[in-house]
């Protein structure tokens, strides 16, 4: 590919950008015309909205410009520090729109396996645990996909055969179901007469006996009989985690499930500076009825006292559904076309986890306080029900409130990608799980069927209506954080690497818009457009070296784009040469 030009007459000149900066009122910047650069970063290939520059300069974290050696140069005086970077590349530090960190950190401390494990590899890795731990000891991890057994051999009997004294739970792919023995059933209380609770499925067999899967909310049953993460363990997941993604280049985020579990760890952290992002915390709301909606609502409400260094809990997390595997848990429009369980009235559409009225007022009332709202909707029922929801909430609010945003879209009808932009909401995507990976290729497909799968994650018709797109990883759901998988793979609709294979090939998008949604397009969903998101003078110095261009390798490299710096606010927070420890062992 090629790169674009070099920016030459058209570069920031030095009157110019210390007047752009001089006006960047957000960063308290009234004095920066009086001052030189602190650091200049020059021989460089500089990613900025113009095209590339070879010179970038900083002055105590705001970028000053971007432009010529020559002219980048008159910035500096005798203090300033120069970086020849040997034509290393410099773009702006990364956005993820949805990720789970404290989780991702802690279940690399736990009973994992490969996506995709054969049951054989499942049972020899869960007996590995065993034999580590001391009975009684919780065995907890996954993550394991269904459509690699056999019919009726996923039952609590499989893992009481490895595991016969320790409580054994095993999250699936999507993390919307788990699979415990019997143990772990007893101790959770939860027998043939237990009923499903709300937006929760207990499975049975023939005989009404629990089989050990649990979808949705019933998740919760066992969950809140195992004993809870000490704090120390939680810090110890969360600086694995985080780190790891500042090694990927990820500067910024949003958390999409901050709890009572781990919102206070997160502000400790973000106050200490140990966990150096951006981060927006998207408190998880119980919708009334379900268990824990008093508390979530508390939550809600003292949010403020949280807000510590870099870490803004001013987000709400809103579950409307499940995911369309071989759980059936996705909110659909038209049924789904197996029908896995032999359910009497067949197959289902899914599970709409807030009704529609239930939902309008909700989101009326976030929206009111001036609240950003995450959608977990992966279904097109669930996902014209947030749009229902926020169009709602701006004919009763005006049109002044935060820019929404429905993330997953794992399917839209085609009558809705226009509606998003018309309520001024956001779409976010998860562009990681790409066929042929087994959750894609062999649960979702075979629960929904090839002709919906064509439009799997319709992310270039969302682009093509003009309404802002971002992306988000959903880690760990996916195994790996990386964004440069998703970047490439936007791009392709390949497999990372490239494949003969393709998935909604209709829906690729060019590289400089997969580059966007990672960068500009997450800031100005945040409404912080005018102080990250790009190197431009006037922003916050986030950015980050990579030992290529993306742009000018084969599209099918991307994904192996290696980051050596990143830099939130000119502070270097990542030295691949000097790296922090980025495994749990």
């Amino acid at each position: 590919m090629t790169r674009p030009t070099l920016l030459a007459g058209t570069a920031i000149t030095l009157a110019t950008s210390l007047a752009i900066a001089t006006t960047a009122t957000a960063h308290e910047r009234d004095d920066l015309a009086a001052e030189h650069a602190t650091e200049i970063y020059y021989n460089a290939q500089v990613h900025t909205p113009d095209g590339w520059a070879e010179a970038m300069a900083v002055a105590d974290g705001v970028i000053l410009a971007t432009g010529t050696n020559e002219e980048v140069a008159q910035l500096a005086d005798a203090a300033t520090r120069r970086m020849d970077m040997g034509g290393e590349t410099i773009l702006p530090g990364l956005h993820d729109a949805h990720v789970h960190v404290l989780f991702a950190g802690m279940e690399q401390f736990a009973c994992g396996f490969e996506p995709g494990a054969s049951p054989d590899r499942i049972a020899q890795r869960v007996g590995e645990c065993v034999a580590n731990a001391q009975p009684g000891d919780w065995i907890t991890g996954g993550n394991w996909v269904a459509a690699v057994f056999e019919d009726g051999q996923q039952n609590r009997q499989f893992l009481d055969a490895i595991a016969p004294d320790n409580p054994v739970v095993l999250v699936d792919e999507s993390h919307h179901s788990s699979w415990a023995n019997s143990r772990a059933l007893e101790l959770a209380g939860i027998t043939r007469d237990t009923p499903d609770p709300l937006n929760g499925i207990i499975d049975r067999d023939a005989n009404g006996e629990p089989t050990g899967l649990l979808r949705e909310s019933a998740e919760a049953l066992v969950a809140n009989a195992m004993p809870p993460a000490s704090v120390a363990e939680r810090e110890r997941a969360l600086r694995l985690s985080t780190a790891q993604m500042l090694s990927y280049g990820i500067t910024s985020f949003n958390d999409a499930g901050v709890t009572q579990e781990n919102i206070g760890v997160l502000a400790d952290l973000s106050e200490s500076g140990v966990m150096k992002q951006r981060v927006l915390g998207c408190i998880r709301w119980a919708p009334p009825g379900m268990e824990g909606h008093e508390e979530s609502m508390q939550l809600i409400n003292e949010r403020g006292f949280y807000e510590a260094g870099r870490f803004e809990p001013r987000c709400v997390k809103i579950v409307l559904d499940g995911v369309p595997t071989e759980s059936h848990t996705a909110a659909m429009l038209r049924p789904y076309v197996d029908n896995p369980h032999g359910h009497s009235d067949g197959p289902s559409t899914g599970l709409l986890m807030v009704p529609q009225d239930v939902l309008n007022e909700a989101v009326a009332n976030f929206d009111r306080q001036g609240l950003l709202i995450k959608f977990h909707a992966a279904g097109d029922g669930a996902v014209r029900a947030a749009i229902n929801a926020v169009a709602h909430a701006r004919q009763v609010n005006g049109a002044g409130g935060p820019m929404h945003d429905v993330g997953h879209n794992s399917f839209i009808d085609p009558q809705d990608i226009p509606r998003v932009r018309e309520v001024n909401m956001t779409w976010e995507f998860s562009p990681y799980i790409w066929y042929p990976t087994p959750i894609a290729d062999k649960d979702i497909r075979r629960a929904i069927g090839d002709e919906r799968m064509e439009r799997w994650i319709p992310i270039r018709d969302a682009v093509e209506t003009g309404a802002l797109v971002v992306a988000g990883s959903d880690w760990s759901v996916v195994p790996s954080v990386n964004p440069w998988l998703a970047i490439e793979t936007m791009v392709t609709r390949q497999m990372p690497g490239g494949s003969s294979n393709t998935v909604g090939e209709g829906q690729r998008v060019d590289l400089e818009t997969a580059f966007k949604i990672f960068t500009a397009n997450g800031a100005s969903q945040l409404g912080e457009r005018s102080t990250w998101g790009s190197l431009e003078p006037g922003m916050m110095a986030d950015f980050i070296v990579t030992e290529t261009n993306p742009f000018e390798v084969p599209i099918t490299s991307v994904h192996s784009t290696k980051v050596a710096r990143a830099y939130i606010e000119g502070e270097l927070v990542y030295d691949a040469a000097n790296p922090p420890q980025l495994t749990a062992n």
